[in-house]
C-alpha cells in the first residue's frame, strides 16, 4: 500500500474513533449511523479500489446482510431504528457500529498486487530505514535484462530483435515504499505492458520467458530433483538458472517476491539468497566446479545475459553480475577473474563469477 493510502486510511480510521467515542458530539443517531456507513465505504475503497469499484454498494449491502444476521427477528431498518427508544444515549449505537467495523476490517481483503498487475516484485530489505533508490532501480534493470536474455534467440552472438527491447520495457504502474515501525523496508514496483509492446511484437517470448523463470524459481524453492523441471534441454535448463541466480536477493534485499497476470501468478513465487546451491546445481549439471582465478583480456560484453568473454586464445564464457560488469571493465583490455569454472557433459565449459579485477587495478597495485 502506498504511503499516501495508508496516510488516508489512518485518516478514515481517526475519524472513526472520535465518531464512535462520542457519537452524541455528531448529530442523532442517525446521522451517526449515515457517517459511519460513509466512512466504512471510503475505507474499503482505500484498501480494495480495484474490487471496491466493481462492486460500489458492496460494504451496504455487507451491511444489511450483517444487520439481518445480528436482528434475525426484526425487520429490515437502519440501526438506529432498531435500537429505538433503547438506546437514548447511541452507547449501544456505537458498540454494534465498532462492532461490524472490526468485522470488515477482518474480512475486507487488501489488494493483491499480484492479481491486478501484468507484473509485479516485492522487495523486502534487511534495513528497517528508507531503501537507497539504486537498490530497487538496480534490481529492476537486472529483472529486465534476466528477461531478455532468456526470450533473445539461442544462437551465440544474436542480438535482441527489437520487439523483446519494447516487449521488456515495462511501464510503471505504481511504486509503493512501506516502512511499518519496527518492519523492515519494503518496495512494491507495479509493472504493465510497455505501450509499444504489441506493435512491434516480442510480448509472447517475453511472457514465456518470465514463466520460465518464475518456474525455475519455484523449483529452487523446492525440494524436487533437477529430473521434475519441466525443461528437456540441458543447455536451456542451465542458461536459465543462470538468469534465474542473477534474480536472487542482494544489495541489502533480503527476499524478493515476483507474480502478475503475465506470468499467471496471483500468489508470488519468493526468491532467497538460500537458493543460490540450487540453482548452482543445475548450472553445473552434476559437475563438481573448480576454482578459477585468470588474468588475460576482455573479448566480449553482453549485459543483458550478464555475460564475459574472457581470452585472447582460449576463451571462456563467464556469467556475472550487473555490479561486476561496471566500470573499469573494457573489451580490449584486461581482467583478472576469480570465480568458480564448470564443466558440464557435451558442452563448453563456463565460468560463474565471484570478482573481477580490471585492468586499473593491476596498475594501482
Amino acid at each position: 500500500m502506498s504511503v499516501h493510502r495508508m496516510a488516508s486510511l489512518s485518516w478514515i480510521d481517526s475519524r472513526l474513533d472520535d465518531l464512535l467515542g462520542a457519537p452524541a458530539m455528531w448529530g442523532s443517531p442517525e446521522a451517526v449511523e449515515m457517517q459511519s456507513l460513509q466512512l466504512f465505504d471510503l475505507r474499503a475503497h482505500v484498501v480494495n479500489p480495484e474490487q471496491e469499484a466493481t462492486a460500489p454498494r458492496r460494504v451496504f449491502e455487507t451491511y444489511v446482510a450483517w444487520l439481518r444476521r445480528r436482528f434475525p427477528h426484526a425487520p429490515s431498518a437502519p440501526l438506529f431504528r432498531l435500537l429505538g427508544d433503547s438506546d437514548p444515549h447511541g452507547t449501544e449505537l456505537s458498540r454494534l457500529l465498532g462492532e461490524f467495523r472490526e468485522w470488515l476490517s477482518l474480512n475486507l481483503p487488501e489488494e493483491n498486487p499480484f492479481e491486478h498487475s501484468d507484473v509485479a516484485i516485492r522487495l523486502v530489505f534487511h534495513e528497517k530505514r528508507a531503501p537507497v533508490t539504486s537498490a530497487f532501480t538496480g534490481y529492476y534493470e537486472t529483472f529486465r535484462r534476466a528477461a531478455r536474455a532468456v526470450a533473445r534467440p539461442e544462437q551465440r552472438g544474436a542480438r535482441a530483435p527489437k520487439g523483446l527491447w519494447a516487449a521488456t520495457d515495462f511501464a510503471l504502474s505504481d511504486a509503493r515504499v512501506r516502512q511499518a515501525n519496527g518492519q523492515p523496508a519494503e518496495v512494491l514496483l507495479c509493472l504493465g505492458a510497455g505501450s509499444s509492446a504489441a506493435e512491434a511484437g516480442g510480448a509472447n517470448e517475453v511472457r514465456d520467458a518470465l514463466t520460465t523463470l518464475v518456474t525455475m524459481a519455484e523449483w529452487a524453492a523446492s525440494s524436487a530433483g533437477i529430473a521434475e523441471l519441466p525443461m528437456d534441454d540441458l543447455d536451456r535448463q542451465r542458461r536459465v538458472a543462470v538468469q534465474a541466480l542473477r534474480l536472487l536477493p542482494r544489495r541489502g534485499i533480503e527476499h524478493v517476491a515476483i507474480g502478475g497476470k503475465l506470468i499467471a501468478r496471483a500468489r508470488p513465487v519468493e526468491l532467497a539468497a538460500s537458493h543460490a546451491p540450487r540453482l548452482h546445481r543445475v548450472i553445473g549439471s552434476g559437475t563438481e566446479p573448480e576454482p578459477f582465478d585468470l588474468r588475460d583480456e576482455v573479448r566480449a560484453i553482453d549485459l543483458d545475459r550478464g555475460e564475459l568473454i574472457l581470452g585472447r586464445q582460449t576463451r571462456i564464457r563467464c556469467y556475472a553480475e550487473m555490479d561486476l560488469l561496471g566500470e573499469g571493465v573494457i573489451i580490449g583490455a584486461q581482467a583478472r577473474v576469480v570465480g568458480k569454472r564448470y564443466q558440464p557433459l557435451g558442452a563448453r565449459p563456463f565460468v560463474v563469477v565471484e570478482q573481477i579485477e580490471a585492468a586499473e587495478s593491476f596498475e594501482d597495485g
